[in-house]
């Protein structure tokens, strides 16, 4: 993943921790000097929530991380409970353990796109990168970096919303939510 977004002219801050606590190394490495944000995406290849792994996570302290740095914060799923044959072959897709450890909670910290980028192979049980996923993770973490940094005026939004039943009267319902009032507040924001 490194050497494909170098090679499309990224330049990569790769960081590591000994434990499940990322903040740290987020906080030392990914700012300069005068406290200014050096990364315009931050691309989680554990699977796991930033703070605590799949046991016990701090989400609090993964979202006041993650709101200072203020950069899209992409979770890459490495298949885990399932090769990635049987994933391909599967009606339901991901594992739901899986979903659960390193979907849902990323999700919770602030995490967008979960990608699946790496299989187990079937005989060895080994996990391998997929050539075909690792270009999609970097296509997708480049589009979000040139996207952070896209003047406004210049961005297109598509907005999509609820309609069912499908009828006239149906259009932007949803419980307890005034859609319309919601829409033109994000669009503000």
């Amino acid at each position: 993943l490194i050497a494909e977004l170098e090679s499309r002219g990224a330049r990569v801050v790769p960081i590591y921790s000994g434990g499940l606590d990322f903040s740290g190394p987020v906080e030392s490495y990914m700012y300069d000097a005068s406290g200014k944000s050096i990364v315009d995406t931050v691309i989680n290849l554990t699977g796991f929530a930033l703070v605590g792994g799949p046991a016990s996570q701090d989400h609090k302290k993964a979202a006041k991380v993650l709101k200072k740095l203020n950069v899209p914060y992409m979770c890459a799923v490495p298949l885990v409970f399932q090769s990635f044959e049987e994933w391909q072959a599967s009606e339901l897709g991901l594992h739901p353990i899986q979903v659960a450890l390193q979907v849902s909670l990323p999700e919770i910290d602030g995490a967008i796109e979960p990608i699946i980028y790496a299989g187990r192979e079937g005989a060895t049980g080994r996990s391998v990168p997929l050539a075909d996923r690792v270009n999609l993770l970097a296509d997708r973490a480049m589009k979000w970096s040139n996207l952070r940094i896209k003047k406004n005026q210049d961005k297109k939004i598509a907005v999509t919303i609820f309609s069912f039943p499908p009828d006239k009267g149906n259009v932007g319902t949803a419980a307890y939510l005034d859609v319309f009032d919601s829409i033109k507040a994000v669009l503000k924001h």
